[in-house]
């Protein structure tokens, strides 16, 4: 047994002000989440832990909070790091100083490559990180029978990683048909982890199937489109996580949802954003001001973004200013645009140092691409003429629409027709188990007044996440 007397010892008379504090925020206001109000005072933290509040402290180290309003650590809920299109260690560098001090991963795109190989560099990236990087454990791999994987991920496999001490459950469970359908492989990972933590990813299921999905024990779901959709969730006891990343825009259609009675059953997640869109717009600081600026409740926002991600997940030191709490702060020079201007992380103050230790191996996945020489040919597209369905995007969205459309054709073969803004898509199959090559059109890539970038999942149509 850990003897923890001397830390506890060090918390009592720092707090007490018999010696100082490790670090001091001083001259500062902070947000009590639990009540939405702005309280005056120091802030003390011993090592890791707040200590002391509403009171004047001093510090062998002190920081000025004048002007400043202090909130808790952002934690994103839901992010699949590799979909970023950087590793770890650069994620960290980008997501860190913007606020987000914890994030919990599932590594399901590395996995689905590489097998139990992606969850074992997940979880020795996480122990490096100056964040807190959570790993769940990937459910779905493949995500269910229709796909073709390079890797299948049973139950058994997943068994000696339930109790890793980084670790969160099991991650985002997509094979929801499996569910319904009492798959005899999905009923194993359920029961393997039945009692713990279960993610949830369940687009567009109402009724009893949403019941049925919910007894199993699945305990939130980041894939709302709809308010109703969301409000049916939080109704049958579903942390609804509100998503909004680099395709998948939901704040602002979910932003009703948030007040103070529904907050602490709401969390925030990215799923994902690109590198350019985090520089540009924010990281989880972007849905924290969209959804104030779209007349959500500052401490309601807040809330979510905070205790309430904490709680859903079992993180219980987190989430408040108060004592006892980990030191996960964010200094904000507004509090309404939820602009950063400083980030302790752990009690410490982050800077560029923070990052100076950071060893990245980036030798993963390397020679996981098996594919023959691409031959001009594949893409030829046969047809027995030219009518046949067409993908429609949807603005900011994952769902997509099954359209039928004549398009240019010669020779027995259909063409794109990009003056109607239809492109052709080609899949092939890189993980060597078979040959096989998806061929299809697509159209809505270009939405009226809106960026576009052909830049890892963002506004690209990489895949449909019906099964995902």
């Amino acid at each position: 047994m850990v003897d923890n007397t001397a830390i506890l010892a060090r918390r009592i008379d720092q707090a007490l002000g018999r010696e100082p504090a490790d670090l001091v925020i001083k001259n500062t206001r902070y947000l009590n989440v639990i009540d939405g109000q702005l309280v005056a005072g120091d802030i003390a933290v011993t090592g890791d832990t707040i200590v002391g509040v509403q009171a004047d402290y001093h510090g062998r180290r002190e920081v000025d909070g004048r002007g400043k309003v202090v909130v808790p650590g952002f934690i994103d809920t839901h992010v699949h790091v590799e979909s970023t299109c950087i590793s770890p260690w650069e994620f960290d560098r980008a997501v860190l100083p913007r606020g987000t001090t914890t994030a919990i991963c599932d590594p399901h795109e590395i996995c689905n490559v590489l097998g139990t190989r992606g969850l074992d560099y997940f979880f020795a990236a996480s122990a490096e990180l100056a964040m807190d990087l959570r790993v769940q454990l990937s459910s779905c791999v493949p995500a269910s029978h229709l796909e073709t994987s390079g890797a299948v991920i049973t139950a058994a496999d997943l068994a000696p990683y339930k109790d890793h001490p980084r670790g969160i459950g099991l991650a985002e469970f997509m094979n929801y048909p499996g569910l319904l359908s009492k798959e005899p492989a999905v009923m194993e990972k359920l029961s393997s982890f039945f009692g713990t933590h279960i993610d949830g990813h369940v687009p567009m299921v109402s009724g009893r199937d949403l019941n049925a999905y919910c007894a199993c024990g699945i305990k939130n779901c980041h894939e709302s489109t709809s308010l109703a959709e969301a409000a049916e969730k939080l109704s049958k006891g579903m942390q609804v996580l509100i998503r909004d990343g680099s395709l998948c825009k939901d704040v602002v259609t979910l932003t009703p949802l948030i007040n103070d009675l529904t907050s602490p059953f709401l969390a925030l997640c990215t799923d994902d954003r690109n590198p350019l869109d985090i520089v540009e717009e924010g990281h989880l600081d972007h849905l924290i001001r969209t959804a104030i600026a779209n007349g959500a409740p500052m401490g309601a926002v807040y809330r979510a973004a905070s205790w309430s991600a904490a709680q859903g997940f079992g993180l219980r030191d987190r989430g408040l200013i108060a004592p006892g709490y980990r030191a996960d702060m964010v200094l904000l020079d507004d509090l309404a645009d939820c602009a950063v201007g400083a980030v302790i992380r752990g009690g410490q103050l982050v800077d560029e140092g923070t990052f100076f230790q950071h060893r990245p191996d980036l030798s993963i996945g390397r020679n996981s691409i098996k594919l023959d020489r691409v031959d001009p040919s594949i893409f030829a597209t046969p047809a027995s003429g030219p009518g046949g369905p067409v993908i429609g995007l949807v603005a900011d969205g994952v769902t997509t629409l099954h359209l039928t459309m004549d398009l240019p054709y010669k020779d027995g073969l259909r063409h794109p027709d990009p003056d109607r803004d239809v492109l052709k898509v080609v899949v092939l199959n890189r993980h060597g188990g078979n040959k096989n090559i998806g061929r299809g059109f697509y159209q809505g890539l270009w939405f009226p007044g809106r960026r576009h970038r052909i830049f890892g999942r963002s506004r690209c149509p990489q895949r449909h996440r019906g099964g995902r």
